[in-house]
């Protein structure tokens, strides 16, 4: 292998001495020289032969072929620079996006967690009897803490629950992302610190001053990097914090798509009351206030079946210990029914996952088929490619090439365009990974996620690759190697057989195009009415011109029973701003996510039951309607009169007034609910005069149907809540009038964090799933038009190539070029017509996999599929009519001078 050349020439100069010795031999005998040469060599054999063995032996000859072949591939490559930039061009685009969304969703549903052995976590959950479709995984801390001390199946545990934290000292705010941890946190998942030390157990105890571990990004970010940061304090939320060190590079947190900032621990819950408490240690011993999440090592040997028995076991005990006296019976016995399970937890948790799983893997079959129609685009140009190298695969063949050989060749030439193509891919989908993320992020909560190139990505995008070249290499290298050598190379007409089998190919792969590509079309369609459909929804507000300004008040600054003034002179200094047309205040704003719900009933009994008297509820102030511009159908408005001590108050929308008082009006009738906001929920509290009735709005989300809500006056609130919000409906645009609000809030208290956005772009960042399924399908859908069309219009270029003769020897005998034009286009829309039925048949099928992901559209929706075949149908006459067009305008003399 190292030493060949030296050794070929000793073997050749030993033939040589050989051949001299048997000539001598001869010579003796009596033979002239010349006889004696020839009859040594004929003694011998043949000598190329026997050199040729020896090269052979002790050789990889497999190797050595296939580096021949690349090399004669990358020199054929050459000799056609424009075939070869655009096949690898089209690979390119088709492996990048298959590169692009499949490292997505490694990112979002495959990957580990960067912990040590993240395969043995496991996230605890309770299995409702409900019938729940999903176990429920967060946990209070009454609840959190109770597990912890009865357990005795898991070498460690931890709880968490992610919060922002502001960082400003007043005014507007500057939120990072922040997470409260346990004190076992770090310990149990094996991170390490790069600077300082990490939150241990001691850090977590009732009455904690608080502490805080910031994330490496953010230690770079914010501080340079510089060790003196740790033993520095951090204000958050308006609250000092030693800096007690910074976690490990790498590590994000256990929130797949999210980045934390900083962590502190659980106990500083009672400091910083981020849940809207007044009182943060009072929040904490509430067991009907599910925030946190649990995650555990099991001990060594012990199995998940083990772990699940043992569980179902505690959890009767652990249940009853932390069980809420103010909840009713029901919700007493639903809670104490609950079983605690596990379920897997290395991959961490993620909203993304929960959100976008099946988006991400419609997606993933699009662009397969974007692929699998740029597969067809290169097999059309390789068989006409193929046609031009007759002469030279029949040479091959002659000289005793096997046709294996010769295939093997060709697929080789394919595996490079595919590889070539798949290294360009790999840098879009770089970039495209980039753009995702930018689509997934909103205004309030930017997408964190890591694309490394690792060995699962590399491995697909390789595989993928190599896959590719095989397939549209394949079909092409067996039909252009069923040739005769003799026949070849006599010329065009002794090939027209083998022309006429190209064509037929040609034919199926351009139907095989088509009809994917109207797939491709109909679907990028149905997503995009959709999202027309949501953006045009009637949502029974106005989401123009409003500003929306959440505000925070610290707890020792002002008492809670103060609140409510406060709020109030805040409402005024709101509604003088100049450019204010109405202002308000409200504890939840439309389509936020948030919500807050209770059941009613009517005073005497009867009405709606169960799950029926449940309704979304709000308190308002009476400007709120005003501001949204939400139509009250019967009855008034809040006014200054319904206040604390007056007559409890409701306005209600049409579906819950239709609900409880079906067939009568609901103005004048009375509804009752439970004390919300007293600690004894099984008190009642008094009946609440329906005012008003308000057309139905969305609430939540705007993919939600009607759903019952209530709406009380803010000014009857016991207790108020923090934040509260504020809007502000704007003569124009509504984020000019943030600086003036913050200014006018400040001079009532300038240590007031305030938040600032705008309804439209809350309403917007809740459609991010939809935004995103519409624009990549559109473009995926465009992108397959244009592959499709460069395809056809390839096939019919050297259809009609093939065909000069005949169109010539049509117009020599007089021929119109009008029929000539029609004689070719009826081809094209034979082509179109096959291919438009198979891809209207495959729609018909797999488009009902996208229907949870439609909004008031029917995935056989006739208008969709009729405008994607029209716009297809229009593209591909465009593809047909350019070589038609080329070929009518061909002096009938010199296509037959040509043959």
């Amino acid at each position: 292998m190292f030493r060949r050349k030296r050794t070929a020439n000793d073997f050749s100069a030993e033939i040589e001495e050989h051949i001299r010795l048997e000539r001598e031999r001869w010579r003796e005998q009596g033979m002239s020289e010349e006889e004696a040469r020839t009859a040594a060599r004929r003694t011998f054999g043949n000598v190329m032969h026997a050199e040729e063995r020896f090269y052979e032996s002790g050789r990889w000859m497999w190797l050595e072929h296939i580096l021949q072949d690349i090399r004669y591939g990358l020199r054929m490559m050459t000799k056609s620079p424009g075939f070869t930039a655009v096949a690898v061009l089209t690979l390119a685009l088709g492996i990048g996006a298959n590169t692009a969304i499949f490292s997505l969703i490694d990112a979002v549903m495959l990957k580990m967690l960067p912990v040590q052995k993240p395969q043995e976590l496991m996230l605890l959950a309770v299995r409702a009897p409900r019938g729940w479709q999903e176990p429920d995984a967060t946990f209070s801390n009454p609840v959190w803490e109770e597990i912890r001390k009865e357990q005795d199946v898991f070498s460690g545990m931890f709880s968490w629950s992610e919060f922002q934290l502001d960082l400003a000292p007043g005014g507007e705010s500057h939120n990072v992302n922040g997470v409260y941890v346990s004190g076992d946190f770090f310990g149990v998942l094996g991170v390490r610190s790069a600077a300082g030390r990490l939150l241990g157990p001691s850090d977590d105890v009732r009455g904690c001053s608080g502490a805080a571990v910031l994330s490496y990004d953010f230690w770079q970010r914010h501080y340079g990097g510089a060790e003196s940061a740790v033993g520095e304090m951090i204000r958050l939320d308006q609250h000092l914090f030693p800096i007690v060190g910074v976690a490990a590079r790498g590590f994000f947190g256990v929130d797949v798509g999210k980045q934390f900032d900083v962590a502190v621990p659980i106990c500083a819950e009672g400091v910083i009351p981020v849940f809207g408490e007044p009182d943060g240690a009072k929040f904490l011993n509430r067991p009907s206030a599910q925030w946190l999440r649990v995650m555990a090592r099991p001990k060594a040997g012990v199995s998940k079946e083990a772990i699940g028995a043992r569980l179902r076991i505690l959890s009767p005990g652990i249940f009853a210990a932390t069980t809420a006296q103010e909840w009713t019976g029901d919700e007493r016995k639903e809670f104490l029914a609950g079983t605690l399970q596990v379920l897997p937890g290395g991959g961490g948790i993620s909203d993304l996952r929960r959100d976008y799983s099946e988006a991400l893997e419609l997606l993933m079959a699009v662009v397969g088929l974007v692929l699998l129609i740029a597969c067809a685009n290169i097999a059309s140009l390789m068989l006409a490619r193929a046609a031009g190298r007759r002469k030279e695969i029949a040479v091959r063949l002659a000289v005793g090439a096997s046709r294996s050989r010769v295939i093997r060749q060709l697929l080789t030439e394919c595996v490079l365009l595919s590889v070539l193509g798949a290294l360009l891919g790999v840098v879009l989908a770089r970039w495209g990974c980039a753009l995702l993320v930018r689509f997934l992020s909103t205004a309030d909560q930017r997408v964190f996620l890591e694309f490394a190139l690792d060995g699962r990505v590399l491995g697909f995008t390789t595989g993928i690759a190599i896959v590719t070249g095989l397939f549209f290499g394949v079909f092409p290298a067996l039909r252009s190697t069923r040739v005769s050598p003799t026949a070849a190379m006599k010329g065009a007409e002794a090939a027209e057989g083998t022309g006429k089998s190209h064509q037929r190919a040609g034919r199926w792969i351009v139907i095989s195009q088509v009809a994917l590509s109207l797939l491709i079309l109909i679907t990028a369609g149905l997503f995009l009415r959709s999202f027309r459909n949501l953006l045009t929804l009637d949502v029974g507000f106005d989401r123009n011109h409003v500003l929306l300004i959440e505000t925070s008040v610290p707890h020792p600054d002002l008492p809670p029973g103060q609140r409510a003034m406060l709020y109030k002179r805040i409402l005024e200094r709101l509604s003088a701003l100049p450019g204010t047309i109405s202002a308000s205040e409200s504890l939840v704003t439309p389509i936020s996510g948030e919500m807050w719900g209770m059941d009613f009933h009517l005073v005497n009994g009867g009405g709606p039951a169960g799950e029926e008297a449940d309704a979304y509820m709000n308190f308002v102030s009476p400007g709120y309607f005003s501001t949204f511009h939400s139509s009250i159908l019967d009855g008034r408005n809040f006014d200054e009169h319904d206040v604390a001590n007056a007559q409890p108050v409701v306005i209600i929308n049409e579906t819950m007034a239709r609900k409880f008082f079906p067939g009568s009006r609901a103005i004048g009738q009375y509804l009752v609910t439970r004390d919300f906001m007293n600690d004894h929920r099984e008190r009642m509290a008094p009946p609440r005069e329906v005012i008003g009735i308000l057309k139905d709005t969305k609430y939540r989300t705007l993919r939600e149907d009607s759903q019952q809500i209530a709406y009380l006056p803010i000014a009857q609130a016991e207790v108020l809540s923090d934040p509260a919000i504020f809007e502000i409906r704007t003569a124009g645009d509504p984020a000019l009038l943030a600086r003036a609000a913050g200014e006018a809030i400040a001079g009532l208290n300038k240590n007031i964090s305030l938040n600032f956005r705008t309804l439209e772009s809350q309403v917007d960042d809740s459609l991010q799933r939809e935004r995103l399924l519409a624009i990549l399908s559109g473009f995926f859908g465009g992108l397959a038009l244009v592959l499709a069309m460069i395809g056809l219009y390839g096939v019919l270029a050297y259809r009609v190539t093939q065909r000069r003769k005949e169109l010539g020897i049509r117009l020599a005998l007089g021929a119109q070029r009008s029929a000539i034009l029609r004689l070719i286009l009826r081809d094209v829309t034979i082509l179109l017509l096959f291919g438009i039925a198979g891809g209207v048949g495959i729609s018909l099928w797999t488009t009902q996999l996208t229907r949870k992901l439609l909004f008031a559209l029917n995935p056989r929706d006739f208008t969709t599929i009729l405008f994607s075949a029209l716009m297809l149908t229009s593209v591909a006459l465009i593809a047909g009519y350019l070589p038609a067009r080329r070929a009518i305008r061909t002096d009938p003399m010199i296509a037959l001078r040509d043959e």
